[in-house]
């Protein structure tokens, strides 16, 4: 039997979790062991934000999308100290969003952002290619941006949540292409947006580009002429000799070979960026570095956030933590639906490796609907029940699953589906809003 299938003591659980998160002592390692890993955090936040955000820009002028509207561009926290009544109640840290609409009002219009960015000569060609938003039936053909929803909610953030979650190139441009399929998406659409992250990947280590680039991990490149060379694996599997000269060139440029027609942008030899006073980064640059840095001076508050809404006294008794009642719960319902997919296999499929493939599926229909921290799974709440089951049958199935068993299990489970849903987020958030109701109220 497999060990999801152990019904293991809810007191052994929950002794487990508060030894390891909770404690007094699990906040210390946790502070401990922060401050070991911090160069390698600090590593990893700019190799992977830096290119994250610089090619949702770049994908922001091609697909006509504001900055504002990306994610994870425009996410990010500051810390503030609690109160002395909120520290009472145990809450040790709270995060406040950034609200970048009001620090930088060029995020929010497209007209400020080219005039903000970009050099003067090259403004009114920018401003030319950004369409007012088209309206069927009124618009006449090619004069305006037709925005379906899914679409534009996975190229605006959906895509770069699942380069975290898919890590391997090869799976992440399978999965790209399976959603870019279910949605009838223009064919070159995934492909583009796997080339430009791969191009800004390859650029990042293997040349030196101003605003990309990580002193220590990047190197000169070789070139041929006045551009950089460097090799590049596109979404075909093919690997091209990459040459460009500035990194508006992989962010948005047309590059011969690797962009499809009407998918990039012919560009001069010099960067069409605006350097603020004639030598300073540009603004978008100037909000990409401060955003890191913040970033990476708040990796030892993860200590108290992970510990978050959790009082004193419930820090030296597990019988007394409210949080781990709340780990206990949700894992109850994992286990739950565990045991509720294992008894529904076919004696054909009823292997370990089998039984765990279609557990997996069960729980990501329940959750990826029903997630707190929601950014880059917006696209999958927006969808229909019907649209939601089409996608996640045609993903598992992909996967090698049976599609009638995987049917099977959703018409069984379609019964109590959405109200696990709801229990699951209303778990999840339940301690937070009663803590932070206390603290007013004293």
């Amino acid at each position: 039997m497999p060990k999801s299938m152990i019904n293991k003591s809810s007191s052994s659980i929950k002794k487990k979790y508060h030894q390891k998160t909770l404690s007094d002592s699990a906040i210390y390692n946790t502070y401990m062991r922060l401050l070991d890993v911090e160069p390698l955090f600090a590593e990893y936040v700019w190799m992977q934000i830096s290119v994250f955000d610089l090619s949702e820009l770049g994908l922001g002028l091609l697909y006509n999308i504001l900055p504002i509207d990306f994610e994870p561009y425009s996410i990010d926290y500051t810390f503030e100290t609690p109160t002395v009544d909120e520290t009472l109640q145990g809450i040790w840290a709270k995060f406040k969003p950034v609200d970048f609409s009001k620090l930088y009002t060029w995020m929010t219009d497209f007209r400020e952002y080219i005039i903000e960015n970009f050099k003067e000569e090259y403004q009114a060609d920018l401003l030319a290619m950004t369409g007012e938003k088209a309206i069927y039936g009124v618009t006449p053909y090619a004069r305006g941006i037709y925005d379906p929803v899914l679409a534009r909610e996975f190229v605006r953030a959906t895509f770069h949540k699942l380069r975290l979650l898919r890590t391997p190139d090869e799976s992440w441009k399978s999965m790209l292409q399976q959603i870019a399929d279910f949605l009838e998406m223009i064919g070159v659409t995934d492909d583009n947006i796997f080339n430009r992250i791969m191009m800004l990947f390859s650029a990042q280590t293997q040349s030196f580009v101003l605003g990309l680039s990580i002193l220590g991990r990047s190197r000169l490149s070789e070139t041929e002429g006045d551009y950089a060379k460097i090799p590049f694996l596109d979404a075909q599997g093919y690997i091209h000799d990459l040459k460009f000269r500035t990194l508006d060139h992989l962010q948005f440029g047309f590059i011969l070979g690797v962009t499809p027609l009407g998918y990039g942008l012919l560009l001069p030899k010099n960067s069409i960026y605006k350097l603020i006073d004639g030598k300073k980064n540009p603004s978008f640059i100037k909000v990409l570095t401060e955003k890191i840095s913040g970033i990476i001076q708040r990796l030892t508050m993860s200590a108290w956030s992970y510990s978050n809404y959790n009082r004193p006294e419930e820090m030296l008794d597990y019988h007394k933590s409210e949080k781990a009642n709340q780990y206990d719960l949700l894992q109850a319902q994992r286990r739950f639906v565990e045991n509720w997919v294992y008894e529904r296999i076919p004696p054909d499929e009823a292997n370990p490796v089998r039984i765990r493939q279609y557990q997996n599926a069960v729980l990501q229909a329940i959750s990826w609907k029903a997630k707190r921290h929601k950014w880059g799974f917006k696209s999958w709440e927006y969808m229909t029940e019907e649209q939601f089951k089409e996608w996640w049958l045609n993903y598992w199935e992909s996967q090698g699953l049976s599609r009638e068993t995987l049917n099977n299990l959703y018409g069984g489970m379609s019964l109590w589906l959405e109200r696990l849903r709801e229990s699951k987020l209303n778990l999840g958030k339940k301690i937070q809003q009663i803590r932070k109701r206390l603290a007013l109220s004293v």
